[in-house]
């Protein structure tokens, strides 16, 4: 067999590959979401007013290469915008003279066993920079933007990363910011994207057409060995770089990565960060994941159940298990097993209709089986987000004890080594690695979940007693539910927090989403003189003051500036008698620009923090809270002479 012709036989069977790997991406959507897949592409590929992602400007970049209107696309535009049926039905007055867009792939989890229904679709947009200005790339930015707008209103959350080819070619993915890792894992996200990747429409990466053992000069020798119009046809491919080993020196920004991910999105981050540990121990003699799979799809590789071309993330899923099995951790592999189990919503408690049976559940009950879980642990996993905040907290402090320790291991393995990192990313990851787990006095915690789901509850129960250890001081403590019996030797089981400030205990509910203004409030009598409107009033304060949001959501930006206080609370009083009318007491609540909340006690505190709260550009929001009572408003008046500061919103 000639060069060619193994070259062909190669393509026939990635080709083959990406079928099935689409296949099975539209199979797990929900049928009104089956048709996005196919409407998106086309999003791209044309600019008229009467489809979503119109720019009005001629210079607008769009076309997608070697994309063609199938039946299948036509059929889902029909479905979704059966108004402009007869456009839809003649294609030629908008169809695209010049194609400005290479390709269009899928890369994550997307059609594999790791897909769920919170899966994102991340799309790489590959173009050729050298045929965009400035203004052009702009134009292509904001259409792209309108296409990703639209799908999130239709229910898909889809993220779009424009990739230059020359520019991935070198494993430069630019800077980290809301979605992309910047320069902190470039050659393991390309080596992720070559694992996962889904050709959508356009061409395709020559990596896959090389050997898994080809050398960067063997992949050069093959570009320039293809000749025009024979097959395969090179202006079938682009030329995104090969990768022939992993780069220890970029470990330790991978891992730092994967920790601030892990602080949305813990699941996949186990998985990942548990790679990253599996390659360390193995740097010489370990072949990218991405050049095993393609190795599999070269040689026609059967998979779990039977089923035709691999899944990359169960191909990574038994690599991780092989390791940490060998390094004898069985609580490892138990873990990494709980998560790709909840992670793949496979529900193999509940026998299924055989219309409702796929690829995912025939590869998960195979590996179920080979674990030996009964029924009984299958229902609880199948539960677990809805079945209380206990076992989610347990899972939880499984999950974030791994993902730290891991961090350590690493970090501790890797500290001698030139780490190629930026400053930059590492101060932007590592701020918000910070923000998440570091201790602080004042610093109110993160509750370090393992869903992106809050865990709103229906109802708590405060309770207050004296601790003697602590000179006396009143201990407030929450727990889950009403409580009716406060002698209960079981009540522990219910305990949510425990502080020294019972403002302290409703910020932590509020901010890590265990209440909200629709849960419930139960008190004890121990802690007159607070009563529950006092409590439920101050929850509404809090979630105006400070309204929940995810670190993934800021900014690069921000954590490269100098932290600032956003929003401040001041109550005054809340433990006193409600007749007092002189301001005896506060406690001053504020959150910051890096996404942490603090609390002090005390004017002089207060008076520490002036500058910060009054002076800086913007000053921050600011807020004046007493209990409700005949007394408030000589309360306010009080405070005003006392502490000199006059605060914005009076609540």
């Amino acid at each position: 067999m000639n060069q060619q012709q193994n070259l062909t036989i190669r393509l026939i069977r990635v080709l083959r590959y990406y079928k099935a790997r689409t296949e099975r991406a539209v199979s797990l959507l929900p049928p009104d979401k089956k048709p996005l897949y196919h409407i998106i592409p086309f999003l791209i590929h044309v600019n008229h007013p009467n489809f979503p992602g119109f720019v009005g400007n001629d210079k607008v970049p769009y076309g997608l290469n070697n994309y063609s209107l199938r039946p299948d696309v036509q059929k889902a535009l029909l479905q979704v915008f059966p108004h402009h049926k007869s456009l839809i039905e003649d294609m030629k007055p908008i169809w695209p003279k010049q194609r400005f867009i290479e390709s269009l792939l899928l890369m994550g989890s997307v059609g594999s066993i790791g897909h769920s229904s919170k899966s994102d679709f991340d799309y790489w947009v590959c173009y050729d920079k050298a045929k965009f200005d400035e203004e052009t790339f702009e134009l292509l930015v904001h259409k792209l933007t309108m296409i990703e707008k639209w799908a999130q209103s239709k229910g898909l959350e889809v993220h779009f990363f424009p990739s230059d080819i020359a520019s991935v070619q070198k494993n430069d993915f630019g800077s980290a910011g809301l979605e992309s890792s910047g320069t902190a894992q470039a050659i393991f996200l390309k080596a992720e994207f070559y694992t996962t990747n889904i050709i959508v429409a356009g061409k395709a990466p020559y990596w896959w057409l090389v050997s898994d053992k080809a050398t960067d000069e063997d992949y050069q020798t093959l570009i320039n060995n293809l000749a025009d119009s024979e097959n395969p046809d090179p202006s079938w491919f682009m030329d995104l770089g090969n990768i022939t080993r992993m780069d220890s020196d970029e470990l330790f920004g991978a891992a730092i990565w994967q920790i601030s991910k892990a602080m949305d999105s813990p699941f996949k981050s186990v998985l990942k960060m548990a790679k990253l540990e599996a390659f360390l121990e193995r740097t010489e003699e370990q072949t990218p994941l991405c050049n095993k799979l393609k190795k599999r799809v070269h040689d026609g590789a059967l998979e779990r159940g039977e089923l035709e071309n691999i899944d990359p993330y169960a191909l990574m899923f038994d690599q991780l298990v092989a390791f940490y099995s060998a390094m004898n951790k069985p609580e490892v592999v138990s873990l990494l097993q709980t998560c790709l189990y909840v992670k793949s919503e496979a529900k193999l408690s509940r026998p299924l209709r055989e219309s409702e049976k796929n690829f995912k559940r025939i590869i998960m009950a195979k590996y179920v089986e080979e674990w030996g879980w009964d029924k009984v642990k299958l229902e609880r996993l199948d539960r677990i987000k809805y079945c209380g905040f206990l076992e989610t907290a347990q899972l939880g402090k499984q999950v974030h004890a791994f993902l730290i320790t891991c961090y350590r291991r690493i970090s501790k393995r890797i500290e001698r080594r030139r780490q190629v990192v930026s400053v930059e990313d590492t101060t932007v990851i590592g701020r918000k690695i910070d923000t998440f787990y570091t201790k602080k006095p004042g610093k109110i915690d993160y509750f370090r979940g393992v869903f992106e789901e809050p865990l709103f509850l229906r109802a708590i129960s405060i309770k207050a007693d004296i601790d003697f250890n602590a000179q006396g001081a009143k201990r407030w403590r929450a727990y889950r539910g009403k409580v009716t019996d406060w002698n209960d030797k079981d009540l522990n089981k219910l305990l949510l927090k425990v502080t020294y400030d019972p403002l302290d205990l409703m910020v932590w509910c509020v901010f890590n989403r265990i209440i909200n203004l629709d849960t419930e409030i139960y008190s004890y009598y121990t802690c007159e003189p607070i009563k529950v409107a006092d409590l439920k009033s101050f929850v509404e304060v809090c979630i105006e003051a400070f309204p929940y949001r995810p670190m993934s959501e800021f900014s690069r930006q921000e954590l490269l500036l100098p932290c600032r206080i956003i929003n401040c609370v001041c109550v005054i009083n809340f433990e006193e008698k409600r007749h007092s009318k002189e301001a005896e007491c506060i406690r001053t609540i504020y959150s910051t620009s890096w996404g942490e909340i603090y609390s002090f006690a005390g004017f002089e505190a207060l008076e520490d923090l002036r500058m910060d709260i009054f002076d800086d550009i913007p000053p921050a929001t600011t807020y004046l809270y007493a209990p409700e009572g005949s007394s408030k408003d000589k309360l306010y008046k009080s405070f005003s002479e006392r502490a000199n500061m006059d605060f914005e919103k009076l609540v």
